[in-house]
């Protein structure tokens, strides 16, 4: 497998979830090229697609790899990631310029879908911006507590990078703060031993306690 094929497939496995129009933009090519590949690799069975409804508008249509793209990654792709990362955590000073720019290239990915901070309340937007980031593998669901919101995934969606390094922590909490508008903490992670990945949002609420399970 190898060239531009190869490539969207690269795509598909680093962001868990992809859109045929990102994955044309990413590699300057046409979206029916990406969706020629994209045929090819789910008759491989190495990609599966669903479709996404949206709060407004016709549903879109994600693709995911499936467990056997894993394997058809080259494994000298995931040997570089991890020798990168081991040499950004030794770089205590460049992890959070690189952290900053993988956070906005994640948040502008996914601006489009959060209604603008002046006009949408925290509730709101704190579901909005879950659900966006729901495609990513980043967070599932969303409470209302006491202390503000919180933010929750099940799932790490780079465990093998979050060992190595806080990068993909501080990228995702820095990218939910961007899409929010409001400070982010995190709370948990699944790397460090807790069921969940959990970050919280101090924010005021209305008086009546709102739970997103959808």
């Amino acid at each position: 497998m190898q060239g531009t094929r190869q490539r969207v497939l690269e795509l598909v496995v680093q962001r868990r979830e992809a859109r045929v129009e990102e994955l044309a933009a990413d590699l300057g090519i046409t979206t029916a090229a990406v969706r020629r590949h994209l045929d090819n690799l789910r008759a491989d069975g190495l990609v599966e697609v669903r479709a996404v409804k949206q709060p407004t508008g016709r549903p879109y249509h994600a693709y995911q790899a499936t467990e056997s793209a894993t394997a058809a990654v080259p494994a000298a792709y995931a040997d570089l990631l991890e020798r990168m990362l081991r040499g950004l955590g030794e770089q205590e000073t460049v992890i959070s310029t690189v952290m900053t720019s993988v956070a906005e290239s994640l948040a502008s990915r996914h601006r489009w879908e959060v209604t603008s901070v002046a006009t949408a309340n925290p509730e709101e937007r704190v579901g909005q911006v879950t659900r966006s980031l729901r495609q990513e593998g980043i967070l599932e669901t969303w409470r209302a507590d006491d202390d503000g919101f919180h933010l929750v995934n099940s799932a790490c969606p780079y465990r093998k990078a979050a060992e190595i390094s806080a990068l993909p922590c501080e990228s995702d909490r820095k990218a939910i703060e961007l899409l929010l508008g409001l400070d982010v903490e995190q709370l948990d992670t699944i790397v460090k031993g807790s069921p969940v990945c959990e970050y919280l949002v101090r924010a005021v609420r209305g008086p009546q306690l709102l739970i997103e399970v959808s």
